[in-house]
């Protein structure tokens, strides 16, 4: 009912206009089939506004049409009300569907041209209406973006608090998640490379006796080196920070791997640049990739590419891809079969969607293995409907209060003669109209510079004296100067509103006072030398009428800093609301969060600290047996408790017990 209220007062304010209004033998009775037409016109143009919410163009067009058989069939300024009506519908245009309001605008232009020549002809009369009516559609669309701004910036707060409170919601499961990624992540890549450096040691220690006391010692720096990822992991609060920067940690991830066999080589890009969590995602992908093809094709030759590419438009875009090639005959024998536990790459795949990128992993065209990620490196576009122009361009609402302003101030020096309508434009070229655009102009940038805008309205304001002669001020300037004030009050309001410091705004009052007041007795000086009766007037009259002058200018400028500084407050009261409401949902998810990470770490510190201490011991002892033995049950206690955090079927179907529990008999899930 409310889109409807409206159309509807003003269809019925019309048809109290005309034709209710009119009497036998005035000029604006129509005959009855011009007066059916325009009933019927005003009638289609208020339907046409009802669709104004759900089809702001189609409105417009419907408003537009029926405003122009109105105007053509009925008499002059008959159907004055309902022709409001294309400034509602352009305002909806710029609300719902701004894409079209710049078409929008440039069309409405050349028609109210049109219709103003086939109301009025050519002449002064068509050129003031039409001008007046076009700076009207330059305001309507400029308030329209402007509501639209502010529509957006809520909508924007919603989705952060609907986001927020749907991470609050799930964060428990959301830190299963992570935890489970993390200790994957830090811990298999160190256990696996015990498990196969040692066994194949051990395969190997008939020809290479040597070789079995290097995997020794590299089991019992690795295994310090997992001790030590490890108890970083369960000390943290959150992620584990990336040390180092992103080339030098790749650099010697593939080095490790060389050492251990496997033929690597590296093509990259410098990579330092990168935001941390598309770094530290990428590298969390090259070690993946590489721990399997140690599990399942050790020697095998591996190439690792990392490309930056972009396209207008488009954020720039982190290849990686690694692959290998088939495994030989040692790698046929599956020297790290079962150990693996198949939540690698879903985890990885996980990391990579999060950021908006993509990975995919599959067999190669020659038998190997490719894995292949697609991470963005930077934001996307925004939210839908933002342009380019939103950012870099003075707000259309800002260009019309200029634009509106110099329609009126130097309409007012133009303004044609009431009796023949002939207008004067060469006053456009005089040093007044000059003025009154340097006055003008400094608008476009109330929002940005509210207090150097006020001071180069001001400052412009000091030379109205300047137009005032012994003769006093030519009418056509009166008028402009009493317009060009409009000004001074847009600059008040400016500085009340959008002042970086609410309250120091206040001092524009008693500025502004001062200004006005100087400005208005150097022009009383200026017309009669303050003589009353063609005597000087006295110096105390003159302290005391200014004085009074300067308290009468107070209540009004005061008036407009109050509604500018009320309007501040309602803005910057719904901005805090909305800010308070999506800090406290994340801070409620992050205290859950810590708190679920809390449980699992107790037990987490139990279990698989424990086998891989054991593993540190035994190489330190000399015991490869038991090395084997340690680590595969260090792996196997991770699996249960990868499965116990995440299982197969989804967070959502994970059993919330004693993590101690739900881990027993974890040395046994993997056979040595």
């Amino acid at each position: 009912m409310k889109t409807w209220l409206l159309p509807i007062l003003l269809a019925t304010a019309q048809f109290a206009w005309w034709p209710g209004s009119v009497f036998p033998g005035d000029p604006a009775v129509a005959g009855p089939v011009a007066t059916t037409v325009g009933v019927l016109a005003t009638l289609g143009a208020a339907g046409a506004l009802g669709l104004r919410r759900r089809r702001p163009v189609t409105a417009l067009a419907g408003v537009v049409g029926g405003i122009t058989v109105a105007v053509i069939a009925t008499p002059t300024d008959a159907p004055m009300l309902i022709a409001i009506a294309d400034l509602i519908a352009l305002y909806s245009v710029a609300v719902r569907a701004p894409r079209f309001t710049s078409a929008a605008l440039g069309l409405l232009a050349g028609w109210q041209v049109g219709i103003g020549f086939a109301e009025y002809g050519v002449g002064g009369e068509w050129a003031v209406e039409s001008g007046l009516t076009v700076v009207g559609y330059v305001v309507a669309a400029g308030l329209g973006l402007a509501r639209r701004q502010w529509l957006a910036g809520r909508q924007a707060a919603a989705d952060a608090l609907r986001q927020a409170e749907t991470a609050r919601r799930e964060a428990g499961d959301g830190e299963r998640r992570r935890l489970s990624a993390e200790l994957h992540d830090v811990s298999a890549h160190h256990l696996t490379s015990i498990v196969v450096t040692v066994n194949a040691a051990r395969r190997l220690a008939s020809s290479r006796p040597e070789l079995l006391a290097e995997s020794l010692a590299t089991a019992a720096d690795t295994g310090r080196d997992a001790l030590t990822d490890l108890r970083g992991l369960l000390a943290e609060a959150g992620p584990v920070p990336a040390d180092g920067r992103l080339t030098d940690r790749l650099a010697e991830l593939t080095d490790a791997f060389t050492q251990l066999g496997q033929r690597v080589t590296v093509e990259a890009p410098d990579l330092d640049g990168l935001p941390p969590a598309v770094a530290e995602a990428a590298y969390a992908i090259v070690r993946e990739a590489l721990t399997n093809t140690m599990r399942y094709a050790p020697g095998a030759a591996v190439s690792v590419r990392l490309t930056l590419t972009s396209s207008p438009g488009d954020a720039p875009q982190l290849g990686i891809v690694v692959e290998n090639g088939a495994a030989g005959a040692a790698g046929a024998a599956g020297v790290a079969g079962g150990i693996g536990s198949g939540r690698g790459l879903i985890g990885l795949r996980r990391r990579a969607t999060a950021l908006g990128g993509s990975l995919t992993a599959g067999a190669g065209a020659d038998g190997g293995w490719r894995v292949a990620a697609t991470l963005p490196t930077a934001g996307g576009a925004g939210p839908a409907g933002a342009r380019w122009w939103s950012a870099h361009r003075t707000p259309l609402v800002d260009v019309s209060v200029v634009v509106l302003l110099l329609a009126l101030t130097l309409g007012a020096l133009v303004m044609p003669d009431e009796e023949s309508w002939a207008a004067d434009p060469a006053a456009l070229w005089t040093w007044p109209a000059l003025l009154l655009v340097v006055h003008a102009l400094p608008l476009l940038w109330r929002r940005h510079a509210p207090w150097l805008t006020w001071a180069a309205v001001f400052a412009t304001c000091g030379l109205w004296p300047l137009w005032v002669t012994g003769g006093g001020v030519p009418d056509k300037l009166a008028a402009a100067m009493v317009f060009a004030l409009c000004a001074e009050v847009v600059a008040i309001y400016a500085v009340a509103a959008h002042a970086r410091h609410r309250w120091p705004s206040l001092l524009v009052v008693p500025a502004s006072c001062a200004v006005l007041t100087v400005a208005a007795m150097a022009g009383i000086a200026a017309d009669d030398g303050w003589t009353v009766d063609g005597e000087r007037a006295d110096p105390a009259a003159v302290l005391v009428v200014t004085v009074l002058l300067g308290g009468l200018l107070a209540l009004p400028v005061a008036l407009v800093w109050a509604v500018g500084f009320a309007v501040r407050l309602r803005r910057d009261g719904v901005v805090r609301r909305e800010h308070s409401a999506v800090t406290a949902a994340v801070a409620a998810a992050e205290s859950e969060a810590r708190a679920e990470r809390a449980r699992l770490v107790a037990g987490l510190r139990r279990q698989v600290l424990q086998h891989t201490e054991r593993v540190v011991a035994a190489a330190e002892e000399g015991d490869p047996d038991e090395v084997l033995a340690a680590a595969r049950a260090a792996l196997g206690a991770m699996r249960t408790l990868l499965t116990t955090l995440d299982p197969p079927g989804g967070v959502g179907q994970a059993v919330r017990v004693p993590i101690g529990q739900a881990s027993a008999g974890a040395s046994t899930a993997v056979p040595a």
